[in-house]
């Protein structure tokens, strides 16, 4: 069944599957046994073949799959709870220029995907050569860098953007990973001098895969700040049941209460925007009704994160004031996230300016 006819026999009311239930309940169960694990080429390869996932993570190779943008979405989720370290958006995004690509060794964890494609809207650092054979300029960051062989990156070419894919270790190639806030997401930077391409398209071809890039990139970040914010929120509440004070649990004191409950209403606003865009990119992937959804998930999800995050530090005293407690991995990752994709504002912004696009506001 190919996805067109997957997302047309779908119930127009969403409701998760027990299919969806059990991609989740296997999500849980891998990431709890290897989420941690030293070696990122081994868990990622785990990952995409062992458990089956390919054609969820990278999209359909030969455009009939059953899989849908809702089981990635749920496999972000469950890869954002445990801060997972694999490079599970690169792979999301390059997932169309695998399609296109039949030379491609990414698929079935191979090798190791980077993305090079700025995720704040910024213009294209790399610059093509005349003939559009190789490449020259830098890349910072560039997401899921260290252990990488295959750098997806947009590229001016001319007046117009392409898309182009390097080798890590081609001469004139020169990576260098970079320390960041969040030590569980590998970034670097890419320094090209005339560097031979493995892969280019330009014109309509490389406008598509760079918006279907996006599109996917953006939808599994959100999902990622979602499953991080309920993370943290379970871990919050549990500790506030247990932790006594004056007498009392803190989970009995009406501030605390009331924080939580508030940190619940975000969190669940937070996953009806996040599967609400899931939805609109299977059944109508290139709508600017989608990309809405989108810039509402990540506007949505963003906010929620960094609010819990911050949240979960202040309710857990004293005890989370150090970098070395748990909460302070999640607060690093909430932050990092956002600033690489440019903060809630910007994402406000974006989304202000669809919004005037879908309404005809603009010519």
């Amino acid at each position: 069944m190919s996805a067109a006819e997957t997302a047309a026999a779908m119930p127009r009311l969403f409701e998760f599957t027990t299919e969806h239930e059990a991609l989740r309940e296997v999500m849980r169960r891998f990431l709890g046994a290897h989420a941690g694990a030293g070696d990122r080429r081994a868990s990622w390869e785990r990952l995409v073949a062992g458990l089956g996932l390919d054609e969820v993570v990278f999209g359909p190779s030969d455009g009939e799959t059953a899989f849908t943008a809702i089981e990635l979405a749920i496999v972000a989720e469950e890869a954002g709870a445990e801060l997972f370290g694999g490079p599970l958006v690169s792979a999301a995004a390059v997932g169309p220029l695998t399609a296109r690509w039949p030379g491609a060794d990414l698929r079935g964890g191979k090798a190791l995907p980077a993305l090079g494609v700025s995720m704040a809207g910024a213009d294209p650092a790399l610059r093509s050569s005349r003939d559009g054979t190789r490449v020259s300029g830098r890349v910072e960051p560039v997401w899921d860098l260290p252990g990488a062989r295959v750098i997806v990156c947009d590229v001016a070419v001319g007046g117009e953007v392409g898309v182009v894919a390097l080798n890590a270790y081609a001469p004139g190639v020169a990576v260098t990973e970079l320390g960041g806030l969040d030590l569980s997401r590998g970034l670097g930077r890419v320094e090209c001098a005339d560097a031979p391409v493995l892969f280019a398209l330009s014109g309509t071809a490389a406008a598509t895969v760079l918006a279907a890039a996006r599109r996917r990139a953006e939808l599994v970040l959100s999902a990622e700040l979602l499953g991080l914010a309920q993370r943290v929120l379970d871990r919050t509440v549990e500790y506030a049941k247990g932790r006594v004070q004056f007498g009392r649990t803190i989970g009995s004191f009406q501030a605390v209460k009331h924080r939580l409950a508030d940190l619940l209403a975000s969190v669940e606003l937070t996953r009806s925007a996040v599967y609400n865009a899931a939805w609109s990119l299977a059944t109508d992937p290139v709508s600017v009704h989608t990309d809405v959804d989108l810039a509402a998930a990540a506007s949505v999800a963003t906010e929620s994160a960094l609010t819990a995050t911050k949240s979960a530090v202040q309710l857990h005293g004293g005890i989370a004031i150090t970098w070395e407690h748990w909460a302070h991995r999640y607060l690093r990752r909430a932050h990092a996230v956002s600033a690489l994709t440019g903060g809630p504002a910007h994402q406000r912004g974006r989304l202000a300016d669809l919004i005037d696009l879908r309404d005809g506001r603009y010519d």
